[in-house]
């Protein structure tokens, strides 16, 4: 079958909601069964207290050394503690080495005069290691919308070729590149190619498009975006997403699809609050202006590759007649 009209997709979307639990977004993964990378705590908690007692410069020294070979270093108590004087671990390994140690010399007096004994009294714990890593596991999601995007599909075609060149983009009926994760150049000469104007990126600071996928004949310009609840910089996001499919492109084999997945997609089921009506009203108006543009979620891309599978079968089968 060809492709549905854009408002069946984004119906179709509303029908089957985000789950609670996203597999594609599970970071499960323990680090404290790692029993080098414990050792190196304990010496690093071993270091800090001798310092606090003795304040000798090569134990400060060491402790420097240390945080910045251990990775994984900024699930500590001690790293962690570093918010509490608005401190950033990253910006700290960027600066030059006699800087570190002047840093590294104010945050450890504050360390020892305000945590080293509460801690010790209270006693330390692999758990709380484990806690820090857990609680800041979706920093290191990176680009899983973008892999949850590959994966589908993969699943329904059973391959996802990542073409590099125009002439590989042309050669192959699936595949995909990556115009924000180093398909830039690929990507200008992909417009270029298509005359495709993408005014999004020229009044988006030129903004580039997550992920552009080759089905068959179509090709679909798709801005990714995970969110699990509202506020002001998720609304910020879901508004983006909305200006994304308000451009087109005269190919009607050009398609600019705005992707949304997490638990907020399911607020446009039942619209309640006035800001989430105007954005399901906004959404609809873009679709129905722009036919051939997508807004949809989970079940909606998917749906969109099956048909498109579908067509790419049906096609190769009247070729075979």
């Amino acid at each position: 079958m060809a492709l549905e009209k854009n408002l069946h997709y984004w119906k179709e979307s509303l029908k089957n909601p985000e789950p609670i639990v996203d597999e594609s977004y599970v970071v499960d993964e323990v680090i404290v069964n790692n029993e080098e990378f414990i050792q190196m705590i304990e010496k690093l908690r071993k270091l800090i207290a001798d310092y606090c007692r003795e304040n000798s410069e090569e134990i400060l020294k060491q402790i420097c050394e240390l945080i910045l070979s251990v990775e994984e270093i900024e699930y500590t108590e001690f790293v962690a503690f570093w918010k509490v004087l608005d401190i950033s671990f990253s910006v700290f390994k960027k600066l030059q080495e006699d800087k570190k140690i002047e840093v590294l010399k104010i945050i450890l007096k504050e360390y020892c005069s305000k945590r080293l004994n509460l801690y010790e009294k209270l006693g330390y714990s692999s758990v709380t290691i484990q806690a820090l890593y857990d609680s800041g596991v979706s920093r290191k999601k990176g680009s899983s919308g973008i892999d949850k995007i590959i994966y589908l599909l993969s699943s329904v075609f059973g391959k996802a070729f990542h073409a590099k060149s125009i002439q590989e983009i042309l050669n192959n009926n699936i595949c995909y590149f990556l115009p924000d994760m180093g398909d830039e150049k690929l990507f200008r000469e992909f417009c270029y190619r298509f005359s495709i104007r993408y005014q999004f990126g020229q009044t988006h600071q030129n903004k580039l498009p997550d992920i552009v996928v080759k089905i068959d004949g179509h090709f679909l310009i798709i801005e990714a975006k995970h969110i699990k609840e509202t506020g002001g910089a998720q609304d910020k996001q879901v508004n983006e997403l909305i200006q994304f499919i308000s451009y087109s492109e005269e190919l009607e084999f050009i398609h600019y699809l705005a992707f949304l997945d997490g638990i907020y997609f399911n607020e446009f089921i039942n619209p309640r609050g006035e800001k989430i009506k105007k954005q399901v009203k906004d959404i609809e108006n873009s679709l129905s202006s722009n036919p051939n543009n997508f807004f949809v979620n989970t079940f909606g891309i998917k749906k969109i590759f099956e048909d498109l599978f579908n067509l790419l079968s049906k096609t190769k089968y009247k070729n075979s007649e």
